[in-house]
């Protein structure tokens, strides 16, 4: 995760969510399982979204000089056409509103629109109000100060499905775990289900060649799913090598847009 993206969102998580540090959850609780079609579809979303937030925030520093605007209370990440629109929020008493526009277009920020008395639509509210909802219901397990956040459609109900995602501000570190998926309602206000998708802090180097020899990737075990999760497919996606995932006595690997068994 990058390091403007996660800048942004601690802002917002710190009046919303418990400050505490926990390195392990003491028991494995089971996560919601999905089919593989919809854990690199959401993985995906999430890579997508990721990108449209980094390059944006990066955009609207440059536009304040290195500093959040007055008010800025995060963002929300809504399609436009094949692009995505990156909609910072501005908050003004109770009131929270557009304040400034980032259309981001493969991959590329355009340039910084300010919103003067625009209003936020009722599905850009309940977006919104999604990311605060998962915010303020985070669990005992957090790797870090800030996180990243990841709001998106859910294609199996009318709600809503936010990922709050461990950041980090080394390019040569992985988090992997720390990571939660939430469901919440369609008008962004309850918690439906949270899903730990780790049970502890794993920030793992990435590999690097030594003696001649090439890495091919990281290894991890997960113990709360039957498979990888989307996260892992995030990861893959973001950091540009296989991540190979241990479930009991079989290895799966995530390298990208594909997970296959791998063959003992």
């Amino acid at each position: 995760m990058r390091v403007a993206a996660a800048l942004a969102f601690g802002l917002a998580l710190a009046c919303h969510a418990p400050t505490l540090a926990q390195t392990a959850s003491p028991m494995p609780v089971p996560i919601a399982e999905w089919p593989l079609s919809k854990i690199l579809a959401m993985g995906q979303e999430i890579y997508r979204q990721d990108v449209a937030a980094w390059v944006a925030t990066d955009a609207l520093m440059a536009r304040f000089e290195g500093a959040p605007p007055p008010g800025l209370a995060g963002w929300i990440v809504v399609p436009d056409g094949e692009d995505q629109r990156v909609r910072f929020v501005a908050r003004e008493g109770e009131v929270v509103r557009p304040g400034w526009d980032v259309v981001v277009r493969d991959g590329r920020a355009g340039a910084v629109e300010i919103v003067a008395d625009g209003v936020l639509s009722e599905q850009e509210l309940a977006r919104f109000n999604a990311r605060l909802t998962a915010g303020a219901n985070i669990g005992r397990l957090r790797c870090g100060p800030n996180m990243n956040s990841v709001v998106a459609d859910d294609p199996d109900s009318d709600g809503w499905l936010v990922w709050l995602l461990t950041s980090t501000t080394d390019a040569n570190i992985v988090p992997m775990g720390g990571h939660y998926r939430f469901t919440v309602s369609a008008d962004g206000l309850s918690v439906l289900g949270r899903d730990q998708l780790s049970t502890s802090c794993l920030a793992m180097p990435k590999p690097v060649p030594s003696a001649g020899r090439q890495p091919v990737g990281l290894f991890v075990s997960q113990i709360v799913s039957q498979t990888p999760v989307e996260t892992h497919v995030f990861l893959s996606l973001q950091n540009r090598l296989p991540i190979y995932v241990g479930v009991g006595a079989k290895v799966f690997e995530v390298n990208g847009v594909a997970i296959r068994e791998v063959r003992q």
